[in-house]
């Protein structure tokens, strides 16, 4: 398909698709779920739950449940929300509770979180507006949002060259087609909307137009054993490390 054709609808589907076909073998497919980076997470949230006013978690594109599964013994509930209902009840047993839903028309009552996160899920949205939205109507006051492990577009801008390189070596559209064959290229392609990154700068003036306190950062971490021994946990400036981090706190009402 043509990008320039393809719409939101377009990309929601695609996304529902691939997930729902892989939905029994996400991670292994994937290949980056390490014990390394479950301890990184959990060690990110617990420094979440120590700034959320209580311990309600959505975890939105919830997958396999890599981080309600982190956020076990922090917060309670550990709700799961994903497009694919396939991908929460092969995973049942991560969240206390996985629903089915669009991240633009979440099916909760307002204030009804003290923390959302997103783990590697802002590159699959067409847009961030409804998410940022949805994610500010269900927080709590003082609620938090965090979200992890997107490539950032500066980033990819000054990289482009050995990213492109590295991606044709990893070439991970091959692993998903040859695991299913209802993954077709448009179905990937589309499902990886922002494969050359997540504009941080256009991301950060919505959270703060929607009344956000907002703290992003740059690193390494949780790509591979070789690049966390280079460059470990921390923080780079813009463009200089590939994955976006972003805390946000919203304000009272």
């Amino acid at each position: 398909m043509d990008r320039s054709k393809a719409n939101e609808r377009d990309v929601k589907a695609a996304n529902r698709a691939l997930y729902d076909a892989v939905a029994g073998r996400y991670e292994e497919i994937d290949g980056r779920r390490s014990p390394g980076l479950e301890a990184w997470l959990r060690r990110r949230l617990e420094r979440l739950r120590e700034r959320a006013p209580g311990g309600g978690l959505l975890d939105l594109g919830a997958g396999s449940g890599l981080v309600a599964r982190c956020a076990e013994g922090l917060f309670e509930p550990r709700v799961g929300a994903d497009l694919s209902a396939r991908i929460l009840a092969a995973h049942r047993g991560s969240f206390d509770l996985g629903v089915a839903a669009d991240a633009d028309r979440l099916p909760f009552a307002d204030a009804s979180f003290d923390a959302v996160t997103c783990f590697s899920v802002l590159h699959h949205l067409y847009a961030f507006d409804g998410l940022v939205r949805e994610v500010a109507r269900v927080l709590r006051p003082g609620g938090v949002l965090y979200t992890d492990h997107d490539l950032e577009a500066a980033f990819w801008r000054r990289f482009r060259l050995p990213l492109g390189l590295y991606r044709r070596v990893r070439n991970a559209r091959f692993r998903y087609q040859e695991a299913d064959e209802r993954i077709s290229r448009d179905v990937y392609d589309l499902s990886e909307w922002h494969s050359n990154g997540v504009d941080a700068a256009g991301l950060v003036r919505l959270l703060e137009a929607a009344g956000f306190a907002v703290e992003a950062s740059y690193h390494w971490f949780g790509l591979s054993p070789l690049t966390d021994r280079l460059f470990g946990e921390k923080p780079r400036g813009r463009g200089w490390a590939p994955l976006l981090a972003i805390v946000a706190t919203g304000g009272g009402r």
